[in-house]
C-alpha cells in the first residue's frame, strides 16, 4: 500500500493529483494507493473559487490556461488528456472565443470540473479523500509522514505541500466592501490587479455600468451608489493593459540575445549573477529587436528582414538601429521605467495620466503582434522561463537579488502582467467620472482621522483604506511552524520561502526530508513567479515542476518496493523523468 498526502488542493494540488494519476496508470501499478487530500475549502480551484464575484476577471485568455499535462513536458508517457479552459467553455455551451478573457469564478468552475474528470479516470486501486480541514501538524514517525488536523491523522510515504493564496482574503475584501455606501471616501494603496478588482466591486458592483460610443470609448454611467475612491501607487501609474492576443495558444516568442544558452555561457564563468550587469542587458537588447522589427514591419516587411539580418550580423547594434529608425521612435527603456515626469500639480498630473492612460489603449488594441511597445512588453512574458535560470535556487548575488526584488519586479509586472485592456478602459472612464482620483505621491496619515496628502500639499479625508498590494510571502501559520519546529523544513535566508532542492524536497540543515515536496507559493522566491496555472504546448514550468516531484516520488517509493521484493538480485526499474 501506498499512501500519499496532498496538504493545500488549489490549482497545484489539482497537478499533483493529475501527475500521480497519469503516472500509476502509464505503469499499471496494481498496489493499493491511499491520496488524502486536506484542504477546508477548495476541491481543485483555490482562490479561483466559483463562489467569489463573478465580476473579477482572470488576466490569462481562455486557450492559454489548462490544467492538463500535453507531449510538450510527458514525452513516451500516458497522460490524461482533458480540456483546457476554453475547450471547457465551449463544452459548457458558454458565449466564448479563444482569445477572451473570463471570470475567475467561472475559472473555478473549470478547475472543479477537472477534478471530478480525474475521478472518472482513477483505476480502482486508487482511492482519494478528501479532508474538509487545514493540514495543522506534521512530523515524522519512521519511515512515514504524520499529518494532523483538527478531526483527523494520516501517516504518508510522501506529502506534496501546494498551499496558496485560497479564497479567504478575496472573500474577505467583498464583504468589506458591501458595507461601502455613497457617502464613504475610499483611499485604495495599489494600481494592480487587486486594485482593478476593487475598482470593479465598486462601480459595477455597485450597479453602475458602462456605455461604448462608435470610437469603442468607454463612458461611466454612475448608480449614485459608489464612493469617491482615491487611489495611488510606488510608481503613480497602473499596470500597462494586455495586448490584444494575435498569437496561437502555443506561440512564443523567440529570442536571439536573452537565451538559455547565453545565461549558461554567462553561468560558467562565475558562481552567481548580477542582474543589473549579466542579465538586464540582455532584456533589454531582446525588447529592443522586437520592438524595432515590429516598428518597422508596420511600412515595410522587406526593410524589417532586412534590419533583422543587420541586426544579428552587426556588433554595433545602437548604428544599426539610428540606420533604420529616427531616435525618437527607438524603443527608450528609461520612458519605460518612468513614462510620467516633470509634474507641476495635480492637475498636470490627471492630464498626464489621461494622456498615458489612452496612448496605453491605443497600443493594447493593436494587438502584441502589431504594436511595437506591446510586442516589447510582451518579450518579458515569453521569456519567463528564461529569466527563471537567471533567478532560481538563488542564483543571483545576494545584493542583487535585492534590487531585483525592488525595482525589476515591480517593472516587469507593470509591462507584462496587466489587466484585458477592457479593464484599463474601465479605469480611465471612471478617473474621467470623478469616481477616481488618482494621487501623484501621496501620504496616508491613519491619525487622528485617516486622511491622504499628495506631493502639491492636496488633503483628502477618507473613511476607509484598502490595501491593494499582492503578498505573494509565505504566511506564518500552525502547519508552517509545525514543520520547521520538527525539523523538516526551513526558511531560506534570502528569500524566506520554504527551502527546497532541485527536486522540489524540502531541506532542513542541509538534510533532505525524502520525499517532502513544495510546489508553488510556499516556494516563491527561490522558484521564481509560481502563481501561474499550466499554458498549453509550451512545455510550462508549471507541469514540468509538478512532473519532476512526482517522478522522484514514485522512484523513491517503488525503487524501494523493487529492492525489496528483488532481494537486491536485480537491478529497480525507475520512473523515466
Amino acid at each position: 500500500m501506498l499512501r500519499v498526502a496532498i496538504i493545500g488542493f488549489g490549482a497545484r494540488g489539482l497537478g499533483i493529483l493529475e501527475r500521480l494519476v497519469s503516472k500509476i496508470l502509464h505503469h499499471r501499478v496494481n498496489d493499493e494507493i491511499i491520496i488524502t487530500i486536506f484542504d477546508p475549502i477548495s476541491e481543485g480551484s483555490g482562490c479561483h473559487n466559483p463562489k467569489q464575484s463573478p465580476l473579477l476577471l482572470a488576466n490569462t485568455v481562455a486557450s492559454q490556461m489548462s490544467i492538463f499535462a500535453d507531449d510538450s513536458v510527458i514525452k513516451n508517457e500516458f497522460f490524461i488528456r482533458g480540456f483546457n479552459f476554453y475547450e471547457f467553455l465551449c463544452y459548457k455551451s458558454y458565449h466564448c472565443s479563444k482569445n477572451g478573457y473570463y471570470s475567475r469564478s467561472v475559472l473555478g468552475e473549470y478547475l472543479e470540473y477537472a477534478f471530478g474528470f480525474i475521478q472518472k479516470i482513477v483505476p480502482k486501486n486508487i482511492c482519494i479523500r478528501i479532508i474538509k480541514e487545514e493540514a495543522l501538524i506534521i512530523e515524522k514517525q519512521n519511515s512515514l509522514y504524520l499529518i494532523k488536523s483538527s478531526n483527523h491523522s494520516f501517516d504518508a510515504h510522501g506529502a506534496f505541500i501546494t498551499t496558496g493564496h485560497g479564497l479567504s482574503h478575496t472573500l474577505a475584501l467583498e464583504q468589506k466592501i458591501e458595507s461601502i455606501t455613497s457617502k464613504d471616501t475610499v483611499i485604495v494603496e495599489g494600481l494592480g490587479l487587486s486594485a482593478i478588482d476593487i475598482f470593479t466591486l465598486l462601480s459595477i458592483g455597485k450597479d453602475g455600468s458602462f456605455k461604448q460610443n462608435k470610437m469603442g470609448d468607454l463612458t461611466y454611467l454612475p448608480s449614485q451608489k459608489e464612493p469617491k475612491i482615491l487611489a495611488f501607487s510606488r510608481s503613480n501609474i497602473p499596470l500597462m493593459a494586455r495586448a490584444i492576443t494575435q498569437k496561437e495558444s502555443q506561440e512564443v516568442y523567440q529570442s536571439i540575445h536573452f537565451t538559455s544558452q547565453a545565461i549558461k555561457k554567462i553561468r560558467n564563468q562565475k558562481n552567481k549573477l548580477d542582474f543589473q550587469k549579466d542579465i538586464l542587458p540582455l532584456i533589454i537588447l531582446e525588447m529592443q529587436y522586437a520592438y524595432s522589427y515590429t516598428y518597422l514591419a508596420q511600412n515595410d516587411l522587406q526593410q524589417a528582414f532586412l534590419f533583422k539580418n543587420q541586426w544579428i550580423l552587426n556588433e554595433h547594434k545602437q548604428k544599426v538601429l539610428d540606420k533604420y529608425i529616427p531616435k525618437k521612435q527607438q524603443l527608450n527603456f528609461r520612458h519605460l521605467l518612468n513614462p510620467i515626469n516633470n509634474v507641476h500639480n495635480a492637475k498636470d498630473f490627471q492630464r498626464k495620466l489621461i494622456n498615458y492612460l489612452k496612448h496605453d489603449i491605443q497600443e493594447a488594441q493593436l494587438g502584441n503582434l502589431t504594436s511595437p511597445l506591446k510586442t516589447a512588453c510582451d518579450v518579458l512574458r515569453d521569456t519567463r522561463d528564461i529569466l527563471r535560470e537567471c533567478i532560481d535556487f538563488s542564483a543571483l548575488e545576494a545584493k542583487s537579488y535585492y534590487r531585483f526584488m525592488e525595482k525589476f519586479i515591480p517593472l516587469n509586472n507593470r509591462l507584462c502582467v496587466g489587466p484585458p485592456v477592457r479593464k484599463i478602459q474601465e479605469l480611465l472612464a471612471l478617473i474621467n467620472s470623478g469616481v477616481i482620483t488618482v494621487l501623484y505621491n501621496p501620504t496616508v496619515f491613519l491619525k487622528p482621522k485617516l486622511h491622504i496628502k499628495d506631493a502639491f500639499n492636496n488633503t483628502h479625508t477618507a473613511t476607509h483604506f484598502l490595501s491593494a498590494k499582492a503578498n505573494c510571502s509565505l504566511q506564518s501559520s500552525d502547519f508552517l511552524n509545525s514543520l520547521i519546529s520538527n525539523h523538516l523544513g526551513q526558511l531560506n535566508p534570502q528569500s524566506r520561502c520554504l527551502e527546497i532542492n532541485k527536486n522540489l524536497e524540502l531541506i532542513c540543515n542541509s538534510k533532505i526530508s525524502c520525499n517532502l515536496f513544495a510546489l508553488g507559493l510556499p516556494t516563491e522566491g527561490l522558484k521564481f513567479y509560481t502563481f501561474i496555472l499550466p499554458r498549453p504546448f509550451i512545455s510550462s514550468t508549471f507541469l514540468r515542476d509538478s512532473n519532476k516531484a512526482v517522478d522522484t516520488f514514485l522512484n523513491n517509493t517503488l525503487l524501494r518496493k523493487t529492492e525489496k521484493n528483488s532481494g537486491n538480485t536485480q537491478p529497480a526499474t525507475k520512473v523515466k523523468d
